[in-house]
């Protein structure tokens, strides 16, 4: 996923792949570049010409390329934390994490909550008697069936023309992310 400099301004940087927003475990976020990446950009444009930009790779750090737009790339540079993903999880609040079902987790947490986890989008949080429905935007087949694989069999989450709706024991109400039905 991230790209590791084999040594200072390693040229390999150009293979480094897009990972969006996300600071992945057990690495920390130390710097972020604005570079040009359409050949031709100048010394003094905001955007780091790429030979510029190579000034700054360091070995053994990892990059990732958080956003890109037409001419320009914001690309992250992360350092390896010398920590185990035990300690990692326990300074999140997370007592264990379980793959489920393809691509799909349960997140059981210290403080006794538990979260099922699609992708990177919490779908279901399960705080005392109360579940936070979510889709993250997807509002697709996949997502609907893995919250309906998970819910009480009393709450359903079904389509009618294009829009969500949640059956909770005969009472319809409109999905809205973040909702909370108490159980």
């Amino acid at each position: 996923m991230l790209y590791k400099a084999k040594n200072n301004g390693d040229i390999g940087i150009k293979g480094c792949k897009v990972i969006g927003n996300i600071i992945p475990l057990g690495y920390e976020l130390t710097n972020t570049f604005f570079v040009d990446n359409s050949g031709f950009g100048t010394s003094d444009e905001s955007a780091l010409t790429f030979n510029n930009f190579l000034t700054k790779v360091k070995k053994d750090y990892f990059y990732g390329i958080k956003e890109s737009g037409q001419f320009q790339v914001y690309i992250a540079e992360f350092k390896k934390i010398a920590r185990t993903r035990a300690e990692i999880l326990t300074e999140q609040g997370i007592l264990n994490s379980k793959l489920i079902s393809k691509s799909c987790r349960v997140i059981n947490y210290i403080n006794g909550y538990k979260t099922i986890r699609l992708y990177a989008t919490d779908i279901l949080q399960f705080k005392k008697d109360k579940i936070i429905l979510n889709s993250g935007g997807y509002k697709t087949t996949t997502t609907k069936a893995r919250i309906n694989q998970f819910l009480p069999c009393n709450i359903r989450v079904y389509q009618k023309n294009y829009t969500w709706y949640i059956d909770n024991n005969g009472k319809t109400l409109e999905f809205i992310d973040g909702i909370e039905i108490t159980i």
